[in-house]
C-alpha cells in the first residue's frame, strides 16, 4: 500500500466534494485535538468537510475518547444544516458502513445507535453536535491499527486488521461521498440500510439510562427513536436520546 502525502490530501478531498450534492470543500489540516473543536470547524459554513492528518484528542457520544493512535485513523467532521440528530446518526451510520463495504468487499454491522461493528469490534463511530443553526457530524473510523491493547484489544478492530491495507484519504473520499448520498435518501430508505446491517437486535446487552442500567434481550430497534427491550419485569422502550450501549456481544453472554 502506498501512503498519500498529506500535501496531496486537500486536492483529493476536494475532487471528491466535485461531484457532491452537498459537500462543496473540504478542509485538511496537519493536527488538531478534535476535528469537531477546531477553530476551522466552528467558521466553517455548511456544505464543508474538516479532516486531519493526526487527532489527538478525540470524543465520542457521551464524552467518551477516542483513543489517538497516530496516523492510523481516520476522523473528519461534516458540517451540515441543521435537522434531527437521530437523523443525522443514521445517516451518518449508513454511510460509514457503505464507505468501509466498499474496502472491505463484505458486510458490515451497525450497533445501535451508530457504531460500526465487524464481529462484535467496533470498526467506526459516529458523533453529533449542533449549534444553533448547524450540525457537526464527527465519524471517526480506524483504518492501519495492526492491533489493539487493553481493554480495547476484544472491543475494537481496523480495516487493516480486517485483512484490508487502504490509504486514509482514499477511505475519507468514499465517506464524504457516501455520506452525501446518506444525507439527501429518504428516511424510509436509511432506516432500510439500517435494519439490513442491524446488529443489535436478538441479543442481550447492558445499557446506560437516565435512570440506572437496564439489561435485557433488544425485541426491536427503530434506528430514529429507540429500541423496545425485553427485561426480566416485561418490555421497556428505550429512548435513542439518552440510552447508550454498556456492555454487549459474548462478553455479556458470558457473564450471565
Amino acid at each position: 500500500m502506498s501512503v498519500v502525502p498529506f500535501a496531496a490530501w486537500s486536492e483529493r478531498l476536494n475532487d471528491a466534494c466535485s461531484s457532491c450534492a452537498l459537500f462543496r470543500t473540504a478542509i485538511a489540516l496537519q493536527e488538531t485535538p478534535s476535528t469537531q473543536d477546531a477553530p476551522e470547524t466552528r467558521a466553517a459554513p455548511t456544505g464543508t468537510v474538516v479532516t486531519a492528518w493526526r487527532q489527538t484528542a478525540g470524543r465520542g457520544r457521551f464524552g467518551r475518547v477516542w483513543v489517538d493512535r497516530a496516523t492510523m485513523g481516520l476522523a473528519a467532521t461534516f458540517v451540515v444544516d441543521r435537522q434531527a440528530a437521530e437523523r443525522l446518526a443514521l445517516a451518518g451510520a449508513v454511510a460509514a458502513a457503505d464507505a468501509a463495504e466498499s474496502v472491505l468487499g463484505a458486510r458490515v454491522g451497525i450497533k445501535w445507535p451508530n457504531d460500526i461493528v465487524v464481529g462484535g469490534r467496533k470498526l467506526a463511530g459516529v458523533l453529533i453536535e449542533a449549534t444553533s443553526a448547524r450540525a457537526l457530524v464527527g465519524i471517526g473510523m480506524n483504518i492501519t491499527h495492526p492491533s489493539f491493547d487493553g481493554e480495547l484489544e476484544s472491543r475494537a478492530t481496523s480495516l487493516a486488521m480486517l485483512g484490508t491495507r487502504v490509504d486514509r484519504v482514499e477511505v475519507l473520499c468514499l465517506l464524504v461521498k457516501a455520506l452525501d448520498r446518506a444525507l439527501v435518501a429518504s428516511d424510509a430508505h436509511l432506516v432500510e440500510q439500517f435494519l439490513e446491517r442491524d446488529a443489535l437486535r436478538g441479543t442481550r446487552a447492558l445499557f446506560s439510562t437516565p435512570t440506572g442500567p437496564v439489561e435485557g434481550e433488544v425485541r426491536s430497534v427503530d434506528p430514529m427513536r429507540g429500541l423496545v427491550l425485553r427485561t426480566e419485569s416485561g418490555e421497556r422502550f428505550l429512548p435513542a436520546n439518552s440510552t447508550s450501549v454498556a456492555e454487549w456481544g459474548e462478553k455479556r453472554a458470558a457473564q450471565r
